[in-house]
């Protein structure tokens, strides 16, 4: 699997893991992508809601059309854990980490032994579909679990999509792994998390 100690790059990222890296949702197809965006304008959102999306939106917004992401390298945790998300250099609290990008899918009844799947949810409500990240997606998808983690993740809609980013939720060190309390639903299929 993994040649180098660090890998750091898209590339190096695609051949040591064999997926393809992408840097946002994509939606298996143009239907998906239709429903996704009927479903956040026919969303009645509480006043709240409207207020925390255009707050998230401003401090956010603009790192997710622009696909950036926090510096990171992605290096061996242990034998047990294997490979982790490691930050290359000091990042402030609320700083952007980055999205959980993959393909944009239908639910299915097996996505509970699949690690790459995250919930795909418009606000507090869930939906048919899920953010698969096995064959295509981003580093985010080696951040590993925390019952006391650095990064939290909220929604927000960009233009008409809603995507899921993580922030800092405090100061993080160079050289720290970044770290995500994934909750108990995503432990009921798989072994007990080790904490970090």
């Amino acid at each position: 699997m993994m040649q180098k100690d660090e890998i750091e790059t898209k590339r190096e990222i695609e051949k040591a893991f064999g997926f393809e890296y992408v840097d946002t949702i994509k939606p298996v197809s143009d239907v998906v992508l239709e429903k996704v965006i009927k479903r956040v304008k026919r969303k009645r959102f509480p006043l709240f809601n409207k207020k925390h999306n255009k707050w998230i939106n401003s401090l956010y917004g603009e790192a997710v059309r622009l696909k950036k992401e926090a510096p990171y390298v992605i290096k061996k945790v242990n034998p047990l854990i294997g490979v982790g998300v490691f930050a290359k250099k000091n990042i402030a609290e609320l700083s952007f980490i980055g999205e959980y990008a993959g393909e944009l899918r239908a639910r299915k009844r097996k996505d509970s032994l699949n690690d790459y799947v995250f919930g795909y949810m418009v606000g507090f409500f869930s939906t048919p579909w899920v953010i698969d990240a096995e064959k295509r997606g981003n580093f985010t998808r080696f951040i590993n679990h925390s019952f006391d983690p650095n990064i939290s993740s909220r929604g927000v809609v960009v233009d008409g999509v809603y995507h899921v980013i993580f922030f800092a939720n405090r100061s993080i060190k160079k050289g720290e792994q970044l770290t995500y309390d994934y909750g108990p639903t995503y432990w009921r299929a798989r072994p007990y998390p080790q904490n970090l």
